[in-house]
């Protein structure tokens, strides 16, 4: 289903970078639940829907009124699962979360869990693969001792998050599964990390806006990642490789990178 994210140096004009693709930003009908997750003043601020919906879901549509830097959209068509605490993105203080696969993980469940601290367990508040997968992230950030660091850098986030897809995909091994699980996005708000994880397309695309001319205004810089059945990459976007990672660092400079763990 649809999962898009961004980050940008102007808040004010998020909104004005985003219009050229905004029906790229679209979730066809049928939707089970949609959100938007964003940062403002150093807080995660979510606006989450539980209901479904037969029609076209403007996942950026909030984001007219909402000045941020940085922010995650995702609808999901999976109705094994209902209600806001089930519904993306996730968050754990300054970090967002959202994975567009929504995998069985069966028997994996319980030794996911095992690995997750107690204090990030009572963060746990729906039953969905993507919250889960979420706080086992949030757990290896714990072993590295990046949770709270608001400079953590991307490839630590990396990291973090390969080593989360080796523990998951061992786990589901031993129980002769190898479900497609999507891409995903996560951030803390100061950088961000986005990663194709298997066929399922992801691109790419740089934001801009333009000054009173119509010439590109180059002291806005912005980034754009979606994900979610958009067809041949077109008006400006481009293909993220399968198992890589999108790292847009603080300065909104990106580069790519490999899933394997190091």
């Amino acid at each position: 289903m649809k999962l898009f994210a961004c980050m940008c140096n102007q808040p004010k004009r998020l909104w004005t970078a985003l219009a050229p693709v905004r029906p790229v930003l679209s979730a066809a009908p049928p939707v089970t639940r949609w959100g938007l997750g964003y940062g403002q003043g150093g807080d995660v601020l979510l606006v989450r829907t539980p209901k479904s919906s037969a029609k076209p879901i403007d996942l950026a549509g909030p984001l007219a009124e909402i000045p941020t830097d940085c922010a995650i959209g995702q609808a999901m068509d999976d109705e094994r699962f209902g209600g806001t605490d089930n519904t993306p993105p996730f968050r754990f203080r300054r970090w967002m979360f959202a994975m567009s696969g929504d995998p069985d993980l069966g028997a994996a469940h319980g030794r996911l869990l095992e690995t997750i601290p107690e204090y990030l367990c009572r963060n746990l508040k729906g039953k969905t693969p993507g919250e889960l997968l979420f706080h086992v992230f949030l757990a290896m950030l714990h072993d590295e001792g990046s949770v709270d660091d608001p400079n953590v850098n991307t490839q630590v986030t990396r990291r973090a998050l390969a080593a989360t897809m080796k523990l998951l995909t061992t786990e589901l091994g031993k129980a002769g599964k190898s479900p497609k699980l999507g891409n995903l996005a996560v951030t803390n708000g100061r950088s961000m990390v986005c990663a194709r994880i298997d066929e399922e397309p992801l691109r790419l695309r740089k934001l801009w806006v333009t000054d009173d001319r119509g010439a590109r205004d180059d002291s806005f810089r912005g980034v754009l990642l979606v994900s979610g059945g958009d067809g041949d990459p077109k008006d400006g976007f481009e293909d993220v490789p399968a198992k890589h990672a999108v790292l847009v660092s603080r300065d909104l400079q990106f580069s790519l990178a490999t899933l394997e763990p190091s």
